[in-house]
């Protein structure tokens, strides 16, 4: 008995002993684990450092609260980007009863202003449109002289007192559109044109609107839908999978590109805010560096936060085929003529056209797929990368709508 006793005994002490083996052996998995797993910093800084400019970078999870700031409170040019704290102090002023989104607006010759926009290509003076069209032609197309007219109707200093009153006494709008002679500020007009902002002013708007806490939940539903119908889709919404909702503010003038919101994303909103200056690419093409700069911040964020088991989410695959129309379709016709060989010389329209439908057809044939003509999963995986851009010619149209020609290719001053 007593030997089994002690045989028990052993056995006893020996599970225990495996048992606390396992035990460390999970716990230090669990902590290398954890200590191996990248930090935001890590996925984003070396995203930054291969931009040929200066770049001000802040990311936030509205959900989680996890956050990275790259100079978050250095001043940087807005271009466009002031837009979005114009219709913040607007609403403010609808608000407080000052003015009505119904109040009727009359175009005039000299508010015409250069630039991106539809009131100085596509309206005669005399038009009339209500404060809330105004400022949907501010934020979705960034009408520059829809701005000015909002900028009137609340006037010039509005703007920074509303900003001053949120703590973002950074975030300001100097002068009109295009109108430099109107400027409250020479010389900050002089450093930054048209506004200035710090990435983290932006994400506390972003982040206040976000809850509803700038103006009534109301107002800031309609200033969401705003930001939700921003046309400018080749910064932050570029590389995110398809049907990703973003709600956002952009900006582009020669040295900077800026682009500020959130990202409606699985793990949360994504509220971000990139600010470039300085940049050695000044070209107006879709491949312009500070626009894919925005394009891989957004989408390194993305796929940080979306990650499953420290894996980058998996992009969402879009099919393709006859009736389809778009930016992607582009691609698609411009990397089919990239591929095939003759090559097709089909039209780069954007839409998905029986002629595309045979190149798709064609190409799908001398990579041994099933010729079906409709753009699958296996289709885009033999196509690679996509061919985003051709080479510049002497007119280029913009994403979002219209044509302006290399000497007006700009947002804002």
């Amino acid at each position: 008995n007593r030997t089994m006793h002690a045989r028990i005994a052993l056995i006893r002490t020996a599970s225990r002993i495996i048992i606390a083996a396992i035990a460390l052996a999970f716990t230090t998995h669990a902590a290398l684990a954890e200590e191996a797993k990248p930090t935001l910093a890590d996925v984003l800084q070396p995203v930054i450092e291969r931009h040929h400019g200066d770049a001000a970078v802040a990311i936030k999870n509205l959900r989680s609260g996890e956050s990275f700031e790259y100079h978050g409170d250095q001043p940087m040019p807005t271009a466009s980007l002031i837009k979005f704290p114009v219709m913040i102090a607007t609403y403010e002023a609808i608000e407080d009863g000052k003015i009505s989104l119904d109040d009727v607006i009359e175009l005039k010759a000299e508010d015409q202003v250069e630039g991106s926009g539809l009131l100085s290509t596509h309206f005669s003076p005399g038009t009339k449109l209500s404060l809330r069209d105004a400022i949907r032609l501010m934020i979705a197309v960034s009408d520059n002289t829809a701005t000015n007219l909002v900028i009137d109707k609340i006037g010039l200093p509005t703007t920074n007192q509303s900003m001053a009153a949120h703590g973002c006494k950074e975030t300001q709008l100097n002068s009109k559109v295009f109108r430099r002679d109107t400027s409250i500020s020479p010389e900050r007009s002089r450093l930054y044109g048209l506004g200035s902002t710090t990435a983290n002013d932006m994400i506390r708007l972003v982040e206040r609107l976000y809850k509803h806490e700038l103006v009534s939940q109301a107002a800031s539903d309609e200033m969401l839908n705003h930001l939700f119908a921003c046309e400018d889709k080749i910064k932050v919404p570029r590389l995110l999978p398809t049907g990703t909702r973003v709600a956002h503010k952009t900006g582009s003038v020669n040295e900077s590109r800026t682009d500020a919101g959130f990202i409606d994303s699985p793990a949360g909103p994504i509220a971000f805010c990139i600010l470039t200056n300085k940049n050695q690419d000044q070209r107006w093409t879709d491949d312009n560096e500070g626009d894919t700069f925005c394009a891989e911040v957004g989408s390194t964020a993305y796929k940080y936060f979306n990650a499953k088991d420290g894996r980058p989410a998996p992009a969402i695959a879009q099919t393709l085929q006859m009736g389809a129309a778009g930016d992607l379709v582009e691609a698609l016709q411009r990397t089919l003529n990239a591929r095939i060989q003759p090559a097709p010389g089909i039209g780069v329209d954007g839409d998905f056209g029986p002629e595309t439908e045979n190149a798709v057809k064609k190409f799908q044939s001398q990579n041994s797929l099933t010729a079906s003509g409709v753009v699958d999963t296996a289709t885009w995986k033999a196509l690679g990368p996509l061919v985003m851009s051709e080479e510049p010619v002497g007119r280029f149209t913009c994403s979002i709508g219209w044509s302006i020609t290399p000497a007006a290719r700009t947002t804002s001053p």
